[in-house]
């Protein structure tokens, strides 16, 4: 499944917790963004936007297969 299909297909996890958490409007989602602790790494070491990218598309990959099989 791909994000796309994930995000096109009304019933979806993905596509329920957008509309869930993205329908309030941007403001409620701008308080609790900020209102969280945001990780960053230590001085001096970089994130490399492509393995970034790799690791939550993985993520979500895993996320839809199991909430398929159950």
């Amino acid at each position: 499944m791909s994000l796309k299909s994930g995000v096109d297909n009304p019933r979806s996890p993905l596509r329920r917790f957008l509309d869930r958490e993205l329908s309030a409007g941007a403001k409620p989602l701008r308080e609790s963004f900020r209102a969280d602790r945001v990780l960053m790494p230590l001085p001096g070491v970089g994130t490399e936007a492509g393995t970034a990218g790799t690791a939550i598309d993985t993520r979500l990959r895993l996320a839809f297969t199991a909430a398929r099989v159950q």
